[in-house]
């Protein structure tokens, strides 16, 4: 049999062996025909064949982000981003510039990663000062952790928030101090406005996931995790997924999680329907906490900086407990939001529990984020089978090491703790990676190069922030391809560049196993391969 295309290079890294070896990948169809040591290539070669060489760059394995938010990051590539940002009133009229640029002057103006942390006064928005910019159309603009929004008054109007509106189960509409909401809502009570503002049309939604492909394919992404549920309900139709799906229209692989707290019988059917090569819906994903920057994780400690703050349960946590067993037993693996210390113990003991009443089976269920551990949880997630699936990019959440919130919320003893990304890569045994995209770039290289070297972009603190906790190159790169895909129990045809497995390969511009790790973060794609058919090639 004869290959349709042949990748060679000096350095093939099959996410097996622990360094690159000089060689050629051979495809047929959307499969690995052959991967070879050493260039003799021929017998796989005929008229018709394609060969590619590199040279001396990296060839590996398509990377598969185990957490992806796969709607919002298409919004993140459609709509404006606030990122830059140094103020208040700099973000809005961002917004405005955008909104006069946009083929579309109705209906709702949308807005991504805005951070108030990194503004000269710290402090968080008004609806003023969109009011200003936007008196009639209505303004949703997420921020940066994707844990609040920031809306404007007619927005408000929408959605029917008043005084009289309560804060919902584990939210917080911000308010005045005459009690009228101010435009920010903390937590679940973003959903008051995300439940109208991201209600799309299924030409819609098909616009905003193409350019999350477009951005997927230029990275080398082949396959995401896409974690649904967001506070107003499921992100993501999965009937759009499938339509594109049969019209061969996914360049990346989905592996759709809804809502645990949903309809089960209904997932059921789901799975049994969303079954092909590039479309799957074998998870349920929910939030157990927030973000320790706001003091929403839940911690065993006390927060440093709000002396009797443990964090809020975004979720009723015992419809959680007793959802977990149900869906364990129905073979569906579950994936919960944990940035506290005390939510992993708790995802942990619900996990246990589950595996205690039934017994373990093909479930691959997962703590996503750890960002906090306690040490004596640690082995668990071996004992357990637990997946750790984490997004080293979080690490670096200012631009500055001496920005950086986290010692001072929860205190520099805890803080030099955060992201054990190397403890539970040798003690769980195995490490999903993804981006958290959008809350940032779903860009790899960014998550290559934090796990390895743990520093700012500042290059501070010298060393790395806590570097017993960096990963070699080897442990990132393998966690990005064969760790996501165990996650999700896909190892035997992800993950690796084997014969047999599918032909999802990407070719990086340099051999991130000998470069500087300085030159790690400006590496770009050169080449990427999905289903065995050339999607992006610079």
């Amino acid at each position: 049999m004869k290959a349709d295309l042949i990748i060679v290079s000096d350095a093939v890294f099959d996410s097996i062996a622990e360094e690159p070896f000089p060689g050629f990948v051979a495809t047929k169809g959307n499969r690995i025909l052959e991967v070879g040591k050493g260039m003799d290539f021929e017998e796989w070669k005929s008229e018709e064949t394609i060969v590619r060489k590199f040279e001396d760059k990296l060839v590996m394995a398509g990377f598969h982000d185990s957490h992806t938010h796969l709607l919002m990051a298409g919004m993140f590539k459609t709509y404006v981003n606030l990122a830059d940002a140094k103020s208040e009133e700099e973000a809005a009229y961002m917004v405005k510039e955008a909104a006069d640029a946009a083929p579309d002057k109705d209906g709702w103006v949308r807005g991504f990663s805005w951070y108030h942390v990194f503004w000269e006064n710290k402090k968080l928005p008004t609806k003023e000062s969109l009011d200003l910019y936007f008196p009639d159309r209505p303004v949703c603009l997420v921020n940066a952790e994707a844990h609040g929004v920031w809306a404007n008054s007619r927005a408000l109007e929408i959605a029917g928030v008043t005084r009289d509106t309560p804060d919902p189960f584990g939210g917080e509409i911000a308010r005045d101090e005459n009690g009228e909401p101010t435009g920010f809502f903390y937590e679940s009570a973003s959903g008051l406005i995300t439940k109208h503002a991201f209600v799309f049309s299924p030409e819609e939604e098909k616009t905003i996931i193409r350019e999350y492909m477009k951005g997927a394919a230029q990275y080398g992404i082949t396959s995401t995790n896409d974690v649904q549920p967001y506070f107003h309900g499921n992100m993501g139709n999965l009937e759009v997924y499938s339509d594109m799906d049969q019209n061969n229209e996914l360049t990346v692989r989905i592996h759709a999680a809804p809502d645990l707290l949903g309809d089960l019988d209904q997932v059921e059917e789901w799975r049994e329907k969303y079954r092909s090569e590039k479309l799957r819906v074998e998870h349920l994903k929910q939030f157990l906490d927030g973000v320790s920057t706001t003091h929403t994780a839940l911690v065993l400690e006390e927060y440093a900086d709000a002396p009797g703050n443990y964090g809020i349960s975004l979720n009723d946590t015992e419809a959680i407990r007793k959802a977990i067993p149900e869906a364990h037993r129905r073979g569906f693996s579950v994936k919960l939001h944990s940035c506290g210390d005390k939510s992993a113990r708790m995802g942990l003991d619900y996990y246990e529990e589950a595996i205690t009443r039934y017994g373990k089976n093909n479930c691959r269920h997962a703590i996503e984020h750890v960002e906090m551990l306690s040490p004596e949880d640690l082995p668990r997630f071996r004992t357990l089978g637990i997946i750790p699936s984490v997004q080293p990019e979080h690490i670096a959440l200012t631009q500055k090491f001496s920005e950086n919130p986290y010692p001072i919320t929860l205190g520099k003893e805890r803080a030099d703790k955060t992201w054990p990304l190397k403890s539970l890569y040798d003690t769980a045994g195995v490490l999903a990676i993804g981006s958290d995209c959008p809350v940032v770039d779903n860009n790899p290289f960014l998550e290559i190069y934090r796990g390895v070297t743990r520093l700012h972009n500042d290059g501070e603190p010298e060393g790395g922030w806590n570097p017993t906790e960096k990963l070699s190159v080897y442990e990132v790169l393998r966690s990005y391809t064969y760790g996501s895909a165990y996650g999700v129990g896909r190892e035997k045809e992800l993950g690796t560049l084997e014969e047999g497995k599918f032909a999802d390969i990407v070719v990086i511009d340099r051999n991130l196993f000998t470069v500087d790790p300085s030159e790690i973060i400006s590496a770009n794609v050169l080449l990427t391969v999905m289903d065995g058919s050339i999607i992006y090639e610079r």
